[in-house]
C-alpha cells in the first residue's frame, strides 16, 4: 500500500466514523504529490494519516479545507517532520474495554491484568466502568465512565436480536492487580500529555472527547502503572511482577497490528510460556493463533475485529468495540 493509498483508506474511515473534516484532509492529502513528499521525510513508523493531522492541529494548524493546511503543512514542513519523529499514535480507545469486559467475564477468579500498548491504561480499568448492552448492565453501576454497546446474538436469522441479544448475567472478576506495557507510555497526571491525547481525537466527536476527559479523571484517582518496554522483549519482566495467586491475563486490543508477523508470533508464544490467559480484540484474519470465524458473519455484520479468548473467537466487531456478534 502506497503513502497516498494509506491516506485514501483513511480518509474513508474517518468519514464513516463521523468525522467529514479529518476524511476531506485526508484526502486532499492523498493527492497531493508535495504534500506527500513532506510526510515521507519522517521515519517510515511515523506516517501514519491520524498521526500527521493530529502533529499538524499539534503545532497549530488551522481548521478548516484543505488549501488552507496544505498552505500551512508546506510553510512548516521541518517542524512538521521534527515532530512527526517524537510522536506516536496514543488514542487509547476506552470503549474496547467492552469487549474485552465480556471476554473477562468467562473467567471467576482473581486475575492480575497486564495490557501491551497501554499507552495512558485507561483500558486497565474494565471493572471499573459501567456497560450497558440493552436491559443487560454490568461493571461497577456507580462509575462516571458510562459505556454503551450493541451485543447481538450471531447463531443465525432466528436468534432473538435487540441490543443485549446473546448475553446472560455478566459478572466481571476481581482484579487485584494492573500493569500495562508500551513503548512510549503516557501519564494520566500529565496534562501535556493528555492534551495530545485529545489532539488525536478527530475533530466533529464531542461524544469521544467527553469519554477521554471521564476516563483521565477516573484513572487519575487510581494511576495504573504503565512501564516502558516492548510488547515481546519486556513482557516476560513485568508479568512476574504479577501476584503468583492471581489468574494473569494479558490483554492485547489493536495493537499487534503495529507488531512485524514474526514478533506478533513470538508475543503469542511468550504467553504461551507464560502460562498466560489472553484476550485479545485484533483485526481479524491478522493471527493465525485465533481460531477462524464464519466468513459469512463477518459480512453480514461488517466486523472488523475479533475478541478472543486464548485464540478462541467470541464475537466480532466494529474497530472500537462499540457492536458486536457473538459467534455461536
Amino acid at each position: 500500500m502506497t503513502l497516498a493509498d494509506r491516506f485514501l483508506a483513511y480518509s474513508a474511515q474517518a468519514a464513516a466514523e463521523g468525522s467529514p473534516g479529518w476524511a476531506e484532509l485526508a484526502a486532499g492529502l492523498a493527492a497531493d504529490e508535495a504534500a506527500l513528499a513532506v510526510v515521507e521525510r519522517a521515519p517510515e513508523s511515523r506516517r501514519q494519516p491520524v498521526l500527521v493531522l493530529a502533529t499538524c492541529r499539534w503545532l497549530g494548524a488551522p481548521p478548516g479545507p484543505w488549501p488552507r493546511l496544505r498552505s500551512w503543512l508546506l510553510d512548516h514542513a521541518d517542524a512538521v517532520v521534527a515532530e512527526l519523529g517524537r510522536r506516536s499514535v496514543q488514542t487509547n480507545d476506552l470503549r474496547r474495554s467492552g469487549p474485552v469486559s465480556l471476554a473477562l467475564a468467562c473467567l471467576d477468579e482473581p486475575v492480575a491484568l497486564l495490557e501491551v500498548g497501554a499507552s495512558a491504561g485507561l483500558c486497565l480499568l474494565p471493572d471499573l466502568v459501567s456497560y450497558r448492552a440493552g436491559d443487560v448492565r454490568w461493571g461497577d453501576p456507580l462509575s462516571p465512565v458510562q459505556l454503551t454497546l450493541d451485543v447481538t446474538d450471531g447463531r443465525g436469522d432466528d436468534a432473538p436480536g435487540g441490543a443485549g441479544a446473546g448475553l446472560g448475567a455478566v459478572e466481571l472478576p476481581e482484579v487485584v492487580w494492573r500493569a500495562g506495557l508500551d513503548l512510549d507510555p503516557v501519564d494520566v497526571r500529565d496534562d501535556a500529555a493528555v492534551a495530545w491525547l485529545r489532539a488525536l481525537l478527530p475533530p466533529g466527536a464531542p461524544e469521544r472527547a467527553d469519554l477521554l476527559e471521564r476516563a483521565v479523571a477516573l484513572a487519575r484517582t487510581a494511576p495504573p502503572r504503565v512501564a516502558r518496554g516492548d510488547a515481546v522483549d519486556d513482557l516476560e519482566a513485568l508479568a512476574a511482577t504479577a501476584p503468583a495467586d492471581a489468574r494473569l491475563v494479558v490483554v492485547s486490543t489493536g495493537t499487534l497490528v503495529y507488531l512485524p508477523g514474526r514478533r506478533r508470533q513470538q508475543f503469542v508464544d511468550t504467553i504461551r510460556g507464560l502460562g498466560a490467559t489472553w484476550v485479545s480484540y485484533e483485526r481479524i484474519g491478522l493471527l493465525d493463533d485465533v481460531g477462524p470465524v464464519d466468513p459469512g458473519l463477518v459480512e453480514r455484520t461488517s466486523a472488523f475485529a475479533v475478541l478472543a479468548l486464548d485464540g478462541r473467537p467470541l464475537a466480532v466487531g466494529d474497530a472500537h468495540g462499540t457492536r458486536l456478534t457473538t459467534v455461536g
